[in-house]
């Protein structure tokens, strides 16, 4: 094995010291196996750990979603979404113009929400009442909300199916 193949990693915690030397893959698995048994909560705090990879969402969104110069448009008619997976709809849209670069924030406002639905008042703030309280939207300033992790992973989950069917 030659030198430029080989890594070393050197790991301290709470006065156990470990150096793993070797190529990538070994050190990899050293050094996984280490934190494991080491701080076994490691592993049951990565298995319960909620992610979603936007590459992977952006893939699965293909169809639905479209990146232009202009911003990011839906592709789908959205008429078979209740109301609030329609508010969803475009929060995750804002998630997906701010996630490729092509607007400056991931928020939007409630009037925003109001013009892009074309539902009134009541009913967004309502919808986003609810989502709010379900975790899947967060309100980030006054009248501004976004789409959270796990409202991505729902929508995603439960929302991408309706409109790519």
């Amino acid at each position: 094995m030659s030198q430029q193949e080989q890594i070393e990693v050197e790991i301290r915690y709470r006065g156990v010291e470990k150096t793993i030397r070797g190529n990538p893959e070994d050190v990899f698995r050293g050094v996984f196996q280490f934190l494991s048994e080491t701080i076994p909560a490691l592993d049951v705090v990565s298995k319960i750990t909620l992610t979603v990879d936007f590459a992977d969402f952006l893939k699965e969104a293909a169809g639905v979603f479209a990146v232009t110069p202009e911003g990011v448009v839906v592709l789908t008619p959205p008429e078979a979404l209740t109301d609030r997976e329609l508010v969803l709809l475009y929060l995750v849209r804002a998630k997906v113009g701010y996630e490729t670069g092509r607007s400056e924030k991931e928020t939007l406002l409630a009037s925003d929400l109001i013009s892009l639905t074309g539902k009134g008042s009541g009913t967004v703030a309502g919808r986003l009442s609810e989502l709010s309280g379900e975790g899947l939207v967060e309100r980030t300033g006054k009248g501004e909300y976004r789409v959270t992790t796990f409202g991505l992973h729902r929508f995603r989950q439960d929302v991408l199916p309706k409109l790519k069917g």
